[in-house]
């Protein structure tokens, strides 16, 4: 178990709760670093078609803990800056998206700063009605471009709204800008993930790899290029063992 998280495999699928629920499941430095170790160690099993993530108690994630001064001292530079504080946060993105199968995030109650942009990065995100997002850097005097580079695919216009507004946007405002994939009401919610799940688990691990890297990579090429790797990758997998 990583400090922080409770963790459960379930046939296919490694089930991460966020288990913190006194604090409003505020992430600390050290589960910043044991959230991207779990993903990567997990990814290399072959036999594991998808990562659920959850947060305990009534809401997903109020975002981080702001870390204790270090006894080193404050960094020094903007080196330093980015090796304490930017790479640990960048880290799990990162893990995320190496991670060749998809990250369902399962939301309900609020999801901040830290926590919305967990959301941002999962492949698929499940939110229940009455979730709420919101960026809530900028009156703590930070620009919350580390949490936008996870939310790069949501409607421009409502980052900004988040960033200069600094309030908490409805499911439906969520979903409408691409932060979710779909809400449902609170009781459906483990229903509606058991259901995705069942789903998951009849496809080939390969097939499901391909979606997530294509969808990652592709839809953002100009369109021939993008119809030519549509079509060379979808040509490589379906020869794979001939």
């Amino acid at each position: 178990m990583t400090d922080g998280f409770k963790t459960e495999r379930q046939g296919a699928f490694l089930h991460i709760t966020i288990d913190r629920a006194d604090e409003g499941n505020r992430v600390t430095d050290p589960m910043l670093d044991g959230l991207a170790a779990l993903v990567d160690e997990v990814s290399t099993d072959e036999t594991l078609l998808g990562i659920v993530l959850r947060g305990a108690g009534a809401d997903f994630c109020h975002g981080r803990v702001q870390g204790t001064p270090p006894p080193e001292g404050p960094p020094k530079n903007a080196f330093e800056t980015h090796q304490r504080v930017m790479s640990r946060i960048l880290g799990v993105y990162a893990a995320f998206r190496r991670c060749p199968v998809p990250i369902i995030a399962v939301v309900q109650g609020k999801a901040l700063g830290f926590g919305c942009a967990l959301v941002g990065g999962a492949d698929i995100a499940i939110a229940s009605r009455d979730a709420t997002f919101a960026l809530t850097e900028m009156p703590h005097g930070t620009a919350p471009t580390l949490a936008l580079s996870a939310l790069s695919h949501v409607a421009p216009k409502t980052l900004m709204d988040m960033v200069l507004t600094v309030e908490e946007h409805d499911a439906e405002h969520a979903l409408a800008s691409g932060i979710v994939s779909r809400i449902v009401d609170q009781n459906d919610l483990e229903d509606t993930t058991a259901r995705i799940l069942e789903t998951l688990s009849a496809f080939d691990r390969t097939n499901i790899s391909t979606c997530k890297r294509f969808i990652q990579r592709g839809l953002n090429l100009e369109p021939d290029t993008m119809a030519d790797l549509a079509g060379y990758t979808l040509a490589t997998v379906r020869s794979k063992g001939k």
